[in-house]
Protein backbone atom coordinates (compact mmCIF):
# COMPACT_ATOMS: atom_id res chain seq x y z
CA UNK A 1 0.00 0.00 0.00
CA UNK A 2 1.56 3.47 -1.02
CA UNK A 3 -1.65 5.26 -0.33
CA UNK A 4 -4.38 4.72 1.86
CA UNK A 5 -7.99 6.31 0.74
CA UNK A 6 -11.18 7.07 3.75
CA UNK A 7 -14.23 7.86 3.34
CA UNK A 8 -15.23 10.56 5.90
CA UNK A 9 -18.86 9.64 7.14
CA UNK A 10 -18.95 6.69 8.64
CA UNK A 11 -15.05 6.09 8.37
CA UNK A 12 -13.13 8.59 9.77
CA UNK A 13 -15.88 10.07 11.65
CA UNK A 14 -18.86 9.08 13.68
CA UNK A 15 -21.26 11.24 11.89
CA UNK A 16 -23.58 8.61 9.21
CA UNK A 17 -25.86 7.95 12.02
CA UNK A 18 -27.16 11.55 12.22
CA UNK A 19 -26.48 11.50 8.23
CA UNK A 20 -29.25 8.79 8.04
CA UNK A 21 -31.42 10.47 11.13
CA UNK A 22 -31.99 13.36 8.42
CA UNK A 23 -34.23 11.24 6.27
CA UNK A 24 -36.49 9.83 9.27
CA UNK A 25 -36.76 13.92 10.26
CA UNK A 26 -37.22 14.71 6.42
CA UNK A 27 -40.33 12.24 6.84
CA UNK A 28 -41.77 13.63 9.88
CA UNK A 29 -41.65 17.22 8.59
CA UNK A 30 -44.09 16.03 5.46
CA UNK A 31 -46.47 15.30 8.12
CA UNK A 32 -45.94 11.32 8.00
CA UNK A 33 -45.13 9.10 11.59
CA UNK A 34 -42.62 6.24 10.57
CA UNK A 35 -42.91 2.84 11.68
CA UNK A 36 -40.36 1.49 13.97
CA UNK A 37 -39.54 -0.61 10.69
CA UNK A 38 -39.66 2.15 8.42
CA UNK A 39 -37.28 4.08 10.32
CA UNK A 40 -34.88 1.67 11.00
CA UNK A 41 -34.74 0.91 7.02
CA UNK A 42 -34.94 4.87 6.72
CA UNK A 43 -31.40 4.83 8.51
CA UNK A 44 -29.76 2.21 5.97
CA UNK A 45 -30.23 4.56 2.85
CA UNK A 46 -28.21 7.19 1.98
CA UNK A 47 -28.44 9.78 -1.39
CA UNK A 48 -30.83 8.40 -4.45
CA UNK A 49 -31.66 5.04 -2.81
CA UNK A 50 -33.10 7.36 0.36
CA UNK A 51 -34.99 9.41 -2.67
CA UNK A 52 -36.12 6.67 -4.18
CA UNK A 53 -37.34 5.05 -1.06
CA UNK A 54 -39.45 8.36 -0.59
CA UNK A 55 -40.94 8.12 -3.74
CA UNK A 56 -41.64 4.74 -3.93
CA UNK A 57 -42.79 3.97 -0.35
CA UNK A 58 -44.49 7.22 0.51
CA UNK A 59 -45.86 8.45 -2.79
CA UNK A 60 -43.42 11.70 -2.42
CA UNK A 61 -42.62 14.27 -5.59
CA UNK A 62 -38.82 14.69 -4.22
CA UNK A 63 -35.88 16.97 -5.91
CA UNK A 64 -32.56 15.09 -4.94
CA UNK A 65 -30.69 18.13 -5.52
CA UNK A 66 -32.82 19.93 -3.02
CA UNK A 67 -32.47 17.52 -0.57
CA UNK A 68 -28.88 17.26 -0.22
CA UNK A 69 -28.52 20.57 0.17
CA UNK A 70 -30.76 20.76 2.92
CA UNK A 71 -29.43 17.80 4.48
CA UNK A 72 -25.84 19.34 4.17
CA UNK A 73 -26.85 22.64 5.76
CA UNK A 74 -28.38 20.69 8.71
CA UNK A 75 -25.40 18.57 9.37
CA UNK A 76 -22.80 21.97 8.76
CA UNK A 77 -23.95 22.50 12.24
CA UNK A 78 -23.32 19.33 13.47
CA UNK A 79 -19.83 19.31 12.35
CA UNK A 80 -18.97 22.53 13.52
CA UNK A 81 -20.29 21.35 17.07
CA UNK A 82 -18.02 18.38 16.66
CA UNK A 83 -18.16 14.91 15.84
CA UNK A 84 -16.10 12.12 16.82
CA UNK A 85 -14.00 10.01 14.98
CA UNK A 86 -14.24 6.25 14.27
CA UNK A 87 -12.35 4.31 16.77
CA UNK A 88 -8.20 4.31 16.34
CA UNK A 89 -8.74 6.40 12.91
CA UNK A 90 -6.16 9.49 14.20
CA UNK A 91 -3.71 7.61 15.66
CA UNK A 92 -3.53 5.07 12.22
CA UNK A 93 -3.84 8.36 10.09
CA UNK A 94 -0.41 9.05 12.12
CA UNK A 95 1.23 5.32 11.87
CA UNK A 96 0.50 5.56 8.09
CA UNK A 97 2.10 8.96 7.96
CA UNK A 98 5.32 7.17 9.51
CA UNK A 99 5.70 4.99 7.38
CA UNK A 100 5.55 7.13 4.23
CA UNK A 101 1.90 6.36 3.10
CA UNK A 102 -0.03 8.72 1.35
CA UNK A 103 -2.99 9.75 3.41
CA UNK A 104 -6.19 10.57 1.34
CA UNK A 105 -9.72 11.63 2.09
CA UNK A 106 -12.03 10.98 -0.35
CA UNK A 107 -15.88 11.84 0.29
CA UNK A 108 -19.00 12.51 -1.09
CA UNK A 109 -19.98 15.64 1.39
CA UNK A 110 -19.26 18.71 -0.33
CA UNK A 111 -15.59 19.88 0.57
CA UNK A 112 -17.11 23.44 2.22
CA UNK A 113 -18.63 20.62 4.38
CA UNK A 114 -15.95 17.99 5.08
CA UNK A 115 -13.60 21.17 5.98
CA UNK A 116 -15.36 22.10 8.68
CA UNK A 117 -16.26 18.84 9.84
CA UNK A 118 -12.37 17.81 9.46
CA UNK A 119 -10.69 20.90 10.68
CA UNK A 120 -12.92 20.72 14.13
CA UNK A 121 -12.26 16.96 14.56
CA UNK A 122 -8.35 17.19 14.34
CA UNK A 123 -8.10 15.02 11.37
CA UNK A 124 -6.85 17.25 8.76
CA UNK A 125 -2.64 17.47 10.09
CA UNK A 126 -2.95 14.00 9.00
CA UNK A 127 -3.95 14.08 5.87
CA UNK A 128 -2.29 14.82 2.65
CA UNK A 129 -4.48 15.01 -0.02
CA UNK A 130 -8.58 15.98 0.09
CA UNK A 131 -11.06 15.78 -1.92
CA UNK A 132 -14.83 15.45 -2.93
CA UNK A 133 -16.94 13.69 -5.40
CA UNK A 134 -18.29 17.38 -6.74
CA UNK A 135 -14.31 18.24 -6.85
CA UNK A 136 -13.72 14.87 -8.89
CA UNK A 137 -16.94 15.32 -11.37
CA UNK A 138 -17.97 11.59 -10.53
CA UNK A 139 -19.69 9.24 -7.97
CA UNK A 140 -17.97 7.05 -5.89
CA UNK A 141 -20.10 4.21 -7.22
CA UNK A 142 -18.29 4.50 -10.63
CA UNK A 143 -14.75 2.71 -10.85
CA UNK A 144 -13.62 6.69 -13.12
CA UNK A 145 -13.86 8.28 -10.04
CA UNK A 146 -10.97 6.26 -8.32
CA UNK A 147 -9.37 6.14 -11.44
CA UNK A 148 -9.05 10.08 -11.77
CA UNK A 149 -8.52 10.26 -7.98
CA UNK A 150 -5.47 7.76 -8.10
CA UNK A 151 -4.12 10.26 -11.31
CA UNK A 152 -4.51 12.96 -9.45
CA UNK A 153 -2.03 11.27 -6.13
CA UNK A 154 0.30 9.77 -8.57
CA UNK A 155 -0.43 6.60 -7.08
CA UNK A 156 -1.44 3.45 -9.48
CA UNK A 157 -4.72 1.82 -8.10
CA UNK A 158 -3.08 -1.17 -7.83
CA UNK A 159 -1.26 0.48 -4.72
CA UNK A 160 -4.34 1.98 -3.06
CA UNK A 161 -6.39 0.84 -0.40
CA UNK A 162 -10.06 2.52 0.12
CA UNK A 163 -11.31 2.10 3.80
CA UNK A 164 -15.09 2.71 3.42
CA UNK A 165 -18.43 2.04 4.84
CA UNK A 166 -21.00 2.65 2.34
CA UNK A 167 -21.31 -0.54 -0.32
CA UNK A 168 -21.89 1.43 -3.35
CA UNK A 169 -18.31 2.92 -2.49
CA UNK A 170 -16.86 -0.25 -1.66
CA UNK A 171 -17.96 -1.85 -5.13
CA UNK A 172 -16.71 0.91 -7.30
CA UNK A 173 -13.46 1.18 -5.67
CA UNK A 174 -13.07 -2.78 -6.11
CA UNK A 175 -14.31 -2.48 -9.76
CA UNK A 176 -11.50 -0.56 -10.14
CA UNK A 177 -8.98 -2.41 -8.72
CA UNK A 178 -8.41 -0.94 -5.72
CA UNK A 179 -8.02 -3.12 -2.55
CA UNK A 180 -10.87 -2.30 -0.04
CA UNK A 181 -11.27 -2.23 3.42
CA UNK A 182 -14.65 -2.30 4.82
CA UNK A 183 -15.52 -0.44 8.34
CA UNK A 184 -18.29 -1.73 10.15
CA UNK A 185 -21.53 1.20 11.24
CA UNK A 186 -24.54 0.88 12.48
CA UNK A 187 -25.74 2.01 9.16
CA UNK A 188 -24.42 -0.67 7.39
CA UNK A 189 -25.92 -3.49 9.46
CA UNK A 190 -28.57 -4.34 6.85
CA UNK A 191 -25.27 -5.68 3.90
CA UNK A 192 -22.77 -6.92 6.74
CA UNK A 193 -22.57 -10.07 4.36
CA UNK A 194 -21.92 -8.34 1.30
CA UNK A 195 -19.17 -6.43 2.65
CA UNK A 196 -17.27 -9.34 3.87
CA UNK A 197 -17.73 -11.05 0.19
CA UNK A 198 -16.61 -7.30 -1.37
CA UNK A 199 -13.96 -5.99 0.77
CA UNK A 200 -10.48 -8.04 1.22
CA UNK A 201 -11.14 -7.37 5.27
CA UNK A 202 -13.88 -5.71 7.51
CA UNK A 203 -12.99 -3.83 10.29
CA UNK A 204 -14.71 -2.48 13.84
CA UNK A 205 -11.43 -0.53 14.45
CA UNK A 206 -9.00 0.89 13.49
CA UNK A 207 -6.94 0.09 16.11
CA UNK A 208 -7.02 -3.74 14.43
CA UNK A 209 -4.64 -2.44 12.04
CA UNK A 210 -0.93 -2.06 12.52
Amino acid sequence: MKAAIFDMDGTLLDSMGQWRQLNVEFIRRQGIKPTEEEAFELTQLSGVKAVRYFQEHFGMTCDYDEICESACRAMERVYAEGVPEKPGAVAYLRRLGERGIKRVVATATPARYALIALNRAGITPHCDFICSTEMIGVEKNDPAFYERLCADIGVDRADCVMFEDALYAMEGAREAGLGVVGVTDPTNAAYRGTMHAVCDRVIDSFDELE
